[in-house]
């Protein structure tokens, strides 16, 4: 089969990108082996974890934090507890909602062993523990944005911190910044699979098109004036659904335009890996956090991020003949696989289990 040279030559770029950070990575773990310990005794109690939350609605970011709360809930030696802003909601698409009661907090730990934060939560500390924390400080970094001078979570960049990218990109950004206090470490989005139906045949996909718009709405009502235009059948969501019916519908397109966050960029973006993880045909524009793992021609469609450049996509897939199309789709299988929670849990513990080395 003869692939575009030109697109070759981008996923072997991409893939040495991946390569490089990699091995940074791993040179950055070099001498943080986990020490080997006896379990502990039951009497000796598990060190305590803060989390907070300014929580108004599910998003990507809260579930990303949720899945690291489980990985401490998997750790042997700690002991995560949430606090949640005082007007945050605790209703059922909470992720915490059936947590048991003792884990959340009616106000924060006075003396947390380890504060782990993201986004804004640092507002939700007071300043003078901000500036000179004696406690130490995981801040995971979910988004490329952090590193733009204009954007609020910049300043927080220069309070000493554990940082946690979640893809090279981010990494990329912070670097460049040459604002970072603290160690930088590298750990791609891990997906969940909690509650996926099972990848669905071909013929029993029975949306042609799906525009998941949740992010760009406008752009979204653009595509699907145009695509249904030209006789295309064309499924657009603009709101946010219960992940359960959002998941059912990508199992039922055969392909999915994505819309990430165009103006701001995204520091990963989950839907494309859950897209390829679901078996739609995936076409998700450059939105610099996908670039590691979106590769386009191999396992998606990455076209720039403009309405024409996104509909030669659309034309592009639908042109495929059934070989490629599968191809394409085995190979987005098996880059959503290698992107697995346990993988990701067992970089953040091994972090975690030597976070006094690191502070």
């Amino acid at each position: 089969m003869d692939f575009d040279r030109k697109k070759l030559n981008q996923i072997d770029s991409e893939l040495e990108r991946s390569q490089s950070w990699l091995q940074q990575m791993e040179a950055q773990m070099q001498g943080l082996s986990v020490p080997v310990v006896a379990s502990p005794s039951d009497d000796l109690p598990r060190k305590s974890v803060l989390f907070y939350r300014d929580y108004g609605g599910l998003t990507g970011g809260h579930l990303k934090v949720w899945d690291y709360f489980n990985h401490v809930l998997h750790s042997e030696s700690y002991q995560p507890q949430i606090y949640f802003s005082p007007q945050s909601a605790i209703k059922a698409d909470n992720p915490w909602f059936n947590t048991q009661k003792d884990l959340i907090l009616s106000e924060p730990l006075s003396r947390p062993d380890i504060i782990f934060m993201e986004g804004l939560d640092w507002l939700l500390l007071d300043e003078t523990r901000r500036q000179n924390s004696p406690v130490p400080i995981i801040n995971l970094i979910q988004h490329v944005r952090h590193a733009y001078p204009d954007n609020p979570r910049y300043p927080f960049l220069r309070h000493k911190a554990i940082r946690i990218c979640v893809s090279p990109e981010v990494g990329t950004y912070l670097a460049k910044s040459r604002q970072v206090n603290g160690p930088v470490f590298v750990i791609p989005n891990g997906l969940d699979r909690h509650g996926f139906p099972e990848p669905a045949p071909d013929s029993e996909r029975d949306v042609e098109i799906l525009i998941a718009a949740l992010k760009e709405p406008q752009l979204g009502e653009q595509l699907r004036q145009r695509l249904q235009a030209m006789g295309y059948g064309v499924q657009l969501l603009q709101s946010q659904l219960p992940r359960s019916d959002y998941l059912k519908y990508l199992n039922r397109a055969k392909i999915t335009v994505f819309l990430p966050n165009r103006p701001e960029g995204e520091g990963f973006y989950l839907p494309a890996l859950e897209g390829m993880a679901l078996g739609t045909l995936t076409i998700c524009p450059d939105c610099i956090g996908n670039r590691s793992f979106c590769l386009p021609g191999y396992n998606c469609l990455r076209p720039e991020y403009t309405v024409e450049g996104i509909l030669n996509a659309v034309f592009e897939a639908l042109q495929f003949p059934p070989v490629r199309s599968q191809l394409m789709r085995t190979a987005a299988s098996q880059t959503a696989t290698e992107h697995s929670l346990n993988k990701e849990r067992t970089a953040f513990l091994e972090i975690l289990n030597n976070i006094q080395t690191l502070w």
